[in-house]
């Protein structure tokens, strides 16, 4: 089998060996696609077998892929809930970085609570920081509570003074909230694939936080990646 893997990624050359080890092939055309989160296939459908494997890339291409031959994985709970883990992990980390104030002293805003969320709440929790998950989902908000943690409605969320956000939530939700800075500036961790603000919010830091576990645990990633892409195509 053959594959191609396109993107900057710390992840892809680990995983480009271990598909070597295993005797893949690296070369065009491919039968298996990797790409970056946010790569567009678009770039790229010239260069496919028919009935492609393609992990990664965008999300809202999959008619896109299916018009050209191929399919788009998807990927099973197990390596999401995983992947969640290392970049929960990684945004911790980042926080520590980029902060003034310690952990156990920080207000810390999860948005969404869903894999993602669920690691961030857990670990944030788990390092003494003062957690509040914010969800416009019902079921999200009483999952949270079960859980331990205190959670509100999104609604409910307004002044963000010397908090720290981190979204986990795939639309512009601070957009539509009448949120506020008064005179602590806050900090906001984007790990979502598409922005919750598009505009301007005087006193917010926004820091893209993307493919954490690229950054900051590449191996681990790696090679999780690649037990699910074999995986998958064993199930084909």
């Amino acid at each position: 089998m053959n594959f191609l893997i396109y993107g900057e990624d710390c992840r892809h050359s680990i995983l480009s060996s271990l598909l070597m080890e295993a005797g893949y092939v690296l070369q065009a055309p491919a039968d298996l696609l990797i790409l970056f989160p946010g790569e567009s296939f678009s770039a790229h459908a010239d260069v496919i077998n028919k009935n492609c494997l393609v992990w990664g890339g965008k999300a809202t291409e999959s008619e896109m892929i299916r018009n050209a031959g191929g399919e788009k994985i998807r990927q099973r709970n197990l390596f999401r809930v995983k992947n969640s883990v290392y970049t929960a992990e990684g945004a911790l980390a980042l926080v520590i970085s980029e902060s003034r104030t310690a952990l156990c002293e920080s207000k810390i805003f999860i948005l969404g609570y869903g894999y993602l969320g669920k690691e961030c709440t857990r670990l944030f929790a788990a390092a003494g920081a003062d957690v509040t998950v914010y969800s416009g989902n019902a079921s999200e908000l009483s999952r949270a509570v079960l859980d331990g943690y205190r959670a509100e409605k999104l609604t409910c969320l307004s002044c963000l003074d010397a908090a720290i956000l981190l979204n986990t939530i795939p639309y512009g939700v601070l957009d539509t909230l009448p949120v506020f800075i008064g005179k602590e500036p806050a900090m906001l961790l984007e790990l979502a694939s598409v922005p919750c603000i598009s505009k301007p919010l005087n006193g917010l830091r926004i820091i893209p936080a993307g493919a954490l576990p690229s950054r900051f645990s590449p191996e681990s990633a790696a090679r999780l990646m690649f037990d699910e892409i074999i995986y998958q195509i064993r199930k084909e």
